[in-house]
């Protein structure tokens, strides 16, 4: 895990808590949890590049990643596993240097690529034996803080994200 540059995440069951609510005019609605949103920012300002991958599109994941500072979002991706491939093309990092959290079977593919993989507790049970760690928090309530957390610590960069908020 000491050469994580990149976390990749799936979307719905990871940042969200898997529903996708629709109005009756049929726009999508997606409730995202804060404290993911804040550990995105704090990898990010440690120099870790957040990417997201998903099979579906959503302007709502638009304006999230937007609000985040996201840069590299790839939506529609039936096949994550090309996905993933292009990203690491894209940024010029191996996905050896990448970590991936998913929570069901289509993002098996893009995870094998990588060099740490992690789940949401709610994950299905087939990504969560073949996973590196399963978070103890369920996709969109904080799983995603949670692997950002391992991973700085990880990488000895902890403690220096957080002195701004302790000193």
């Amino acid at each position: 895990m000491k050469n994580i540059r990149v976390l990749v995440l799936d979307v719905d069951g990871v940042l969200t808590d898997s529903r996708i609510y629709y109005t009756d005019e049929g726009s999508e609605i997606k409730a995202f949890n804060s404290k993911d949103g804040h550990g995105l920012k704090l990898l990010m300002k440690a120099g870790i590049e957040v990417a997201l991958i998903t099979g579906r599109t959503s302007r709502a994941l638009e304006h999230r990643a937007e609000d985040l500072g996201v840069r590299h979002v790839m939506q529609g991706a039936k096949d994550k596993r090309s996905a993933l491939k292009e990203l690491s093309g894209i940024l010029g990092i191996p996905p050896e240097d990448m970590a991936y959290m998913g929570d069901d079977v289509v993002d098996l593919p893009a995870m094998a690529l990588c060099g740490t993989s992690f789940a949401p507790a709610d994950a299905v049970d087939m990504v969560k034996e073949r996973v590196d760690i399963v978070t103890s928090l369920p996709g969109g309530t904080g799983a995603v803080r949670e692997a950002v957390e391992i991973v700085l610590k990880n990488l000895d960069l902890f403690d220096d994200v957080m002195k701004r908020y302790v000193d």
